[in-house]
């Protein structure tokens, strides 16, 4: 690397931005996932308020087939940036891995869209659940390049710690999507197919600014003398593995919706009504999700620095402090969602979704332990053992479509969902025993939180009682955080206090 450094001259050198240190990481994510939610909740109430039921399951349908097709079309590629990049990056053979990858995942997007196209009535039938449906699955088939490309760019500069750049992008989607949607509803009718095209243009603009990003970054060190690292070989297994496990975790949230437009047992109840009515109940619980993937994802990288550099305490410290942080911030957000629900569901949507409503004490304890998961499963990708996490995740759909088959009949979407809390909490233990066992040292911290989660099953104050007990117990005692932490805390907050 220093070699590389010095046949550099300064004008280049200026060019390469520096990473940023992961106190401002997580700082930067936080502020990213309020402004993401506030502009999300606005969208999403706007969507579900003009769009009727049916309309809000195929945008459903839809949103999830990308978040499933997106990372399976280039084999989960992108996601083996946060644990290699740096690797490639000191060897000065970042550029090389950069072209090596970028032109996999051209040629991968182009095969599975040519596929995806052809085969669309039978992507209509089965993921959308009508075949007459073939022109969605067409857009779908159209529009997956951008969703793979967004995807690769802000995976890119996440793996290059460079957060501020993925918070400039994130947020430029965000809110580009909300405003698209309104102009693609004046233009050209409320729809499903209107949301996607928004999305999707959105997807876009936030590709266009990571192209000009690039640009701006746009010096990679070279280092013709040193001897090339393999790429293939190290990176593809990897990737493989990651990208199964990420899909695993995405087929959960697909799993039930698949149940209920194929083995519903009331055929006179449009599926496509149930799954508008599940989306609404998912609408802020997948915010936990959303929390859980982004700590795990902005933390891998230096996950990864500290075991490449032997610091296997800092790992273990760093894995501890996002899993209390994310299952801390899964009940507080579990409590404002129930405490705010009856005046979302029944005085703005004057009941129109009074069944989402019902189903949220359980969607929200599932995605706290899906969040948790998320982080659970970063220790895995910084051991390299990604495959680990994967054969739980397995496990765990496999019980999650078996006990939905068998409740499904008998307790309808209740039983769907009940099945994909159990099959989520499962998935958990058994990857923090796994972990345990691959040398993790767990926080009891930790395993008092994970105890705690499934009492927002019980209802609001009850979970808010348990909130207050944590609270206590983290400024009481070290149980929760230790007095280092507390102290680097309180110092942090002085110094923004001007």
């Amino acid at each position: 690397m220093s070699h590389a450094l010095s046949r550099s001259d300064s004008s280049t050198e200026t060019r390469r931005s520096v990473a940023d240190t992961f106190s401002s990481s997580i700082l930067l994510i936080g502020g990213l996932m309020i402004l993401q939610r506030a502009i999300g909740f606005v969208r999403s109430f706007y969507v579900c308020d003009v769009l009727p039921a049916e309309e809000v399951g195929r945008w459903d349908l839809a949103f999830n087939f990308f978040v499933l097709a997106a990372p399976l079309t280039v084999l989960g590629i992108p996601g083996s940036f946060g644990r290699y990049l740096a690797r490639y990056e000191q060897s000065g053979q970042e550029r090389r891995f950069f072209r090596s990858s970028l032109a996999a995942c051209v040629g991968l997007t182009m095969l599975f869209c040519t596929l995806f196209w052809v085969f669309d009535e039978q992507l209509a039938e089965y993921f959308l659940g009508a075949s007459s449906d073939s022109r969605m699955a067409k857009l779908l088939a159209v529009g997956l390049p951008a969703v793979v490309f967004f995807n690769f760019a802000t995976s890119w500069f996440t793996g290059k710690r460079l957060n501020r750049y993925v918070f400039r992008i994130q947020f430029a989607q965000t809110l580009f999507f909300a405003l698209l949607c309104i102009v693609m509803f004046a233009y050209r009718g409320a729809s499903a197919e209107s949301v996607v095209l928004a999305y999707l243009g959105s997807c876009c603009i936030g590709l266009a600014l990571a192209s000009g990003y690039g640009k701006r970054d746009s010096h990679f060190e070279a280092c013709e003398d040193s001897e090339s690292l393999p790429i293939w070989s190290k990176v593809l297994p990897f990737a493989i593995w990651a990208w199964a496990g990420d899909a695993l975790m995405n087929l959960f949230a697909l799993c039930d919706r698949l149940l209920l437009v194929n083995f519903y047992p009331d055929a006179s109840v449009d599926s496509q009504f149930l799954v508008g009515q599940y989306h609404t109940a998912c609408i802020f619980p997948v915010l936990l999700m959303t929390v859980g993937a982004m700590a795990a994802s902005t933390g891998l990288p230096y996950l990864s620095n500290d075991w490449e550099e032997g610091r296997r305490d800092s790992v273990n410290e760093r894995v501890n402090l996002m899993l209390k942080l994310v299952g801390v911030i899964g009940l507080a957000v579990s409590i404002g969602v129930l405490l705010i629900a009856p005046i979302l569901f029944g005085q703005l949507w004057k009941d129109k979704f009074a069944l989402g409503e019902s189903l949220l004490p359980m969607t929200l304890t599932f995605c706290s332990f899906a969040a948790l998961g998320y982080v659970a499963q970063a220790y895995f990708w910084c051991i390299e053992k990604a495959w680990l996490g994967s054969v739980f995740l397995l496990f765990g759909l496999i019980a999650n479509v078996v006990l939905g088959l068998l409740l499904i009949g008998r307790f309808g979407i209740e039983g769907v969902v009940a099945s994909t809390l159990v099959a989520h909490i499962s998935v958990l233990t058994l990857t923090l025993a796994c972990a345990v066992w691959q040398g993790f040292r767990i926080d009891w911290g930790v395993v008092l939180i994970c105890c705690l989660l499934p009492i927002v099953l019980l209802g609001k104050w009850f979970a808010l009682l348990a909130l207050v007990a944590l609270t206590l117990i983290a400024l009481t005692t070290e149980a929760l955080i230790d007095a280092k932490t507390k102290a680097s805390f309180v110092d942090r907050i002085r110094h923004l206090i001007p």
